[in-house]
């Protein structure tokens, strides 16, 4: 585990196979992304290292419910009182304990079979469900005040999917799994669909970010974002 500190405010736990942010708002700090089942002692010891307490969370964001941007999060609302925000989807999907929903109906039948019909619980299709402190967000709220981040819509990677914009000095988009910069940037793999996700990327990079962040990968300029999903402004 990893703390880089992207900008003032806002710093990077890179746990083994994802990253999560916080940021250190005026109204309190905010976590995005929970990590997989088990990441809770990393993201507490990284709250440590930039020098707050596990209480001082307030907010944990998920960007969509894969289950190593949302598995962490039972684990984590055991041990602190905080709000959580997502799509209305992601909520669905959380409160079942649903990881990942196939759009395929070939895709989903044969994961069925795979898993008995789901008595099997393989991790990367469930977590520990979550259904208390939710609060739906859509596009264009801003979380968790007018001053905070801005939610996008960010479908593409999985339906889901938000991306989220804070307008402070140091401009970010938090690009959830639009994209991976874990070798290349790069868009992500598209579960849902490939040209949903393209069009993703370009109305992302639309926004007045000066540094891009990845749910995997380092971070990015808005140049290096922009010629990756092939903007025109």
């Amino acid at each position: 585990m990893d703390v880089v500190q992207i900008t003032k405010s806002v710093f990077q736990i890179t746990l083994p196979i994802v990253n999560v942010f916080l940021v250190d708002h005026p109204i309190g700090l905010i976590l995005i992304d929970s990590g997989p089942k088990g990441s809770k002692d990393l993201i507490f010891q990284g709250i440590r290292q930039i020098g707050k307490q596990p209480e001082d969370l307030k907010y944990v964001i998920l960007t969509h419910a894969h289950h190593d941007h949302s598995g962490g999060l039972a684990s984590i609302l055991k041990s602190v009182q905080v709000a959580v925000y997502t799509s209305a989807f992601c909520a669905e999907m959380i409160a079942k304990g649903i990881a990942f929903q196939p759009k395929s109906k070939i895709l989903a039948f044969l994961l069925r079979l795979v898993t008995l019909n789901g008595k099997l619980n393989l991790q990367f299709l469930y977590i520990q469900p979550v259904k208390v402190n939710i609060k739906i967000v859509a596009e264009g709220d801003c979380i968790p005040d007018a001053n905070g981040l801005e939610v996008i819509n960010a479908p593409g990677h999985c339906a889901e999917q938000i991306a989220l914009f804070y307008p402070v000095k140091e401009a970010l988009l938090f690009a959830a799994d639009a994209a991976e910069n874990e070798t290349q940037l790069k868009p992500a793999f598209a579960y849902q669909s490939k040209r949903v996700n393209q069009l993703t990327l370009q109305k992302l990079a639309a926004f007045p970010f000066q540094i891009a962040v990845f749910g995997h990968g380092k971070a990015a300029t808005k140049a290096e974002f922009e010629k990756m999903a092939d903007f025109k402004a």
